[in-house]
């Protein structure tokens, strides 16, 4: 188990280095891919409007007293109408739709301007010559871009001219149409296109980013990222302007309507003392009244003292009353709560200024929320709450300025029969001099609450501070260039190695020795590459090409193979799985190899099927093996010596029998190798594919050792196999594999190339070979590949 584990992680680590040394030698495909991979990415980007970043920077006032200088302390004491900001609803507020309607409609974002370059359009929102307003707009024209040209006086709309500052009809809608004075270039062709105002408030809604400095920060930082810096930079102006309107209205609101209020009293109170003066003035004209007595002016202080703490009573009832008013009236969210003026409640004014914030914090609210949330209907409840709370205490405190009155009446009854006692004329001059006081003390009052008011109004001042005004950042943020090329890379990367990894996956056919290694445990005897040769048989005394060389090295290893034989002629089957793997050639090559060491070899043509070696070497075939197998022949007369080999003879296959299996299962074939071992040294057999007939398993008893031949690139991973089968049945006597035609430039084996000097002669000068007697010339290979076939040069 733990050999297995090994023997795969060896196969592992070769297939590794296997796909590093491929990738490597096809390293122009990853040069290539990544080019065109750049290259696209390029056209890419410059097709691409860059998106640019502004910023800016806004300190949002918490109205806390805590570090505030002395002139702060005493704006924030006048201004009682204020309350405190939560900076999570002012962001709410920054984004909301209401804003950015606003700022839409003021800056005509609905209309964008637009020139188009060689790649990609570009904003022209400054430098448009023209401004476009929306009055009705066609939605069948919006995404549209329509071509515009303007000169000093008219501008032409897709070849139709319209005059400025008229509104007119045009493709687009009825539009007003105005020159842009500051950036004015006549005779410029450009382009506008519209778009529906939801969408755009809804993109910019959705871009716009308000963020706190930090986390304890009243700080925010307004981010906006557009294709044009100059729209971005008016945006964010624009929107911090109607924030800044928006807060102060409506902090200016509740003191506008105490100050109307207050008003209105005034002017109640103010006819009311000029009538009561006449009267004294007309009274003291018909009386002759000119000086009270000191008892009189004791009495009238202390009557006086009596009717104001009555008047104050009356006031703080009609206080009362227009808090119940107030309270039961209050259907709109545009009105606030009334002043009290002498009402000294701290329970009633606290419910009312709760009732206030209340309504402060739902108006905020419903900007962000729907009208039926639940957060908004938690604060509907608190607010009727809050109500029915100042009702019972405006109750109560009725009850209480009813009973205080009635006493004051009371003692004041008490009075009158005291007065009764004064002469006719002081009492009347008392009364009306009373009247007097009383609207003279209200009419103070209210004068003072006016100022106070005024005051605060007059001393309202936005919570906002410009912290950085919008600043655009040139540098595009969108599309990022280095991602981009990353990606590039990365693909240019990926598709060669894919494309490869593809290749070798949908490929069929033997293409690494590995492969071979991992599907069958037969031994390896011999690798041959494929080559320019001039000649079928390229094995003579002095060939020192690579083929030569490696069929040498075959010759030594079935040598070794067959050590431990018994001393006798050699017997060498050749087969393979399909026919054109080459077993003809190395049979032909291998049969030359060993007959120039000396040995007497005979080269059998036992493919009767499709027999090809006779065309090799040249030689007829009219008589041959199925001569001699079916007693029509004898073996002197199917025996040919090879020309040019003094020790090489070949038996052809003769004519193409219709039973070849049975001739070959038959006696005389083992009479023939009887023969054949008496006279020869080296018999090699080739046989027909075992993957297509079984004609090879017949002859494999006569055999001492198999060459099973595998040709690099042709041979299907399927007969792996049968051939690992084979060697476990053990059907073939030391069978070993042979692979043949090798591809050198491609990845056959990692770390291995095939590479020959003919110089260097292993020892040798080049063209001698010590089987020779004489050096013979040396032969140049050129004009033929064989591949198992031969081909034309």
């Amino acid at each position: 188990m733990k050999k297995n584990e090994q023997t795969e992680k060896v196969f592992g680590q070769e297939y590794i280095k296997f796909l590093l040394t491929r990738y490597v030698k096809n390293w122009y495909w990853f040069v290539a891919a990544i080019g065109v991979s750049y290259l696209i990415t390029y056209l890419v980007l410059a097709n691409i409007k860059p998106v640019y970043s502004t910023q800016a920077s806004i300190l949002i006032s918490s109205n806390e007293k805590e570090g505030a200088s002395p002139k702060e302390d005493i704006l924030r004491e006048l201004d009682i109408f204020s309350s405190a900001k939560n900076i999570e609803d002012e962001i709410e507020i920054l984004k909301s739709y209401t804003l950015s309607e606003k700022v839409v409609t003021d800056l005509g974002l609905d209309v964008n301007y637009f020139i188009r370059g060689r790649l990609r359009e570009e904003d022209i929102y400054k430098r448009s010559p023209i401004w476009v307003t929306l009055i009705e707009p066609d939605s069948r024209m919006f995404g549209k871009a329509l071509e515009v040209s303007a000169n000093a006086t008219n501008v032409q709309i897709a070849n139709k001219t319209y005059p400025f500052n008229l509104p007119v009809d045009t493709p687009i809608g009825r539009v007003l149409i105005r020159k842009n004075t500051d950036t004015w270039q006549p005779h410029q062709t450009f382009f506008i296109m519209t778009s529906a105002k939801d969408a755009v408030i809804n993109s910019y809604v959705n871009r716009l980013k308000v963020s706190q400095a930090s986390r304890m920060s009243f700080v925010l930082r307004v981010k906006l990222e557009d294709t044009s810096v100059e729209r971005a930079t008016a945006y964010i102006n624009r929107l911090i302007h109607w924030y800044d309107l928006s807060s102060l209205e409506y902090k200016n609101r509740t003191a506008s309507n105490t100050l109307r209020f207050i008003n209105d009293r005034l002017s109640i109170i103010s006819r009311e003392l000029t009538n009561v003066e006449k009267d004294i003035q007309n009274y003291k004209t018909r009386s002759g009244i000119v000086d009270l007595g000191a008892e009189s002016t004791v009495f009238l202080e202390k009557v006086r003292e009596n009717d104001t703490q009555l008047n104050q009573v009356n006031i703080q009832l009609g206080a009362l009353q227009e808090v119940e008013r107030y309270i039961a009236s209050k259907t709109s969210r545009e009105s606030m709560a009334p002043a009290l003026p002498g009402l000294d409640n701290p329970i009633l004014t606290g419910l009312l200024t709760n009732l206030f914030e209340l309504d402060m914090q739902r108006e905020k609210l419903i900007r962000t929320a729907p009208e039926g949330s639940t957060v908004v209907q938690v604060l509907d409840n608190q607010i009727r709450q809050t109500k029915a709370n100042i009702a019972d205490n405006t109750q109560s405190l009725r009850k209480v300025l009813l009973n205080t009155r009635d006493k004051i009446v009371a003692t004041n009854k008490r009075l009158e029969s005291v007065v009764q006692t004064i002469p006719q004329k002081e009492r009347v001059l008392l009364d009306i001099s009373r009247q007097q006081g009383i609207k003279g003390g209200l009419y103070t009052y209210l004068l003072q609450k006016r100022e106070e008011t005024a005051l605060s109004l007059a001393a309202a001042v936005s919570d906002l501070r410009i912290v950085d005004s919008p600043k655009g950042d040139y540098t595009p943020v969108k599309p990022r260039k280095s991602a981009y090329y990353l990606f590039a890379l990365v693909i240019g990367l990926l598709v060669p190695i894919a494309v490869l990894w593809l290749i070798d996956f949908l490929n069929d056919k033997i293409s690494r020795k590995a492969e071979v290694q991992e599907q069958t445990q037969t031994p390896i005897i011999g690798e041959l590459v494929q080559a320019d040769i001039q000649s079928p048989l390229e094995v003579t005394a002095g060939s020192r090409s690579l083929i030569s060389e490696q069929i040498r090295a075959l010759r030594a290893n079935i040598h070794f193979f067959t050590a431990d034989e018994a001393e006798g002629p050699q017997t060498i089957l050749v087969t393979s799985s399909i026919s054109g793997e080459g077993k003809s050639f190395v049979s032909l090559n291998l049969g030359a190899s060993m007959a120039i060491t000396g040995r007497r070899v005979v080269l059998l043509e036992l493919d009767m099927r499709k027999p090809k070696m006779y065309k090799y070497l040249g030689v007829k075939s009219d008589t041959g093996l199925s001569n001699f197998l079916v007693n029509r022949a004898t073996l002197e007369e199917i025996l040919q010596p090879v020309e040019g080999y003094q020790d090489m003879f070949f038996i052809p296959c003769g004519p193409v029998p219709p039973n070849p299996s049975e001739l070959l299962s038959g006696k005389r074939i083992g009479e023939l190798f009887a023969a054949l071992h008496e006279g020869f040294d080296v018999i090699i057999a080739d046989t027909p594919p075992v993957g297509l007939v079984s004609d090879a398993y017949s002859l494999a008893p006569y055999a001492n050792i198999t060459l099973y031949i595998l040709r690099h690139l042709y041979t299907n991973k399927v007969y792996l196999k049968n051939v690992e089968t084979m060697y476990q049945e053990k059907r073939f006597k030391n069978m070993t594999l042979l692979i043949n035609g090798i591809v050198a430039r491609r990845e056959y084996q990692y770390n291995y190339g095939y590479g020959y000097d003919p110089e260097y002669g292993y020892g040798y000068k080049a063209g001698y070979h010590e089987d020779d007697e004489k050096p013979k010339k040396k032969v140049v290979t050129k004009g033929f590949k064989f591949w198992g076939k031969q081909k034309k040069s």
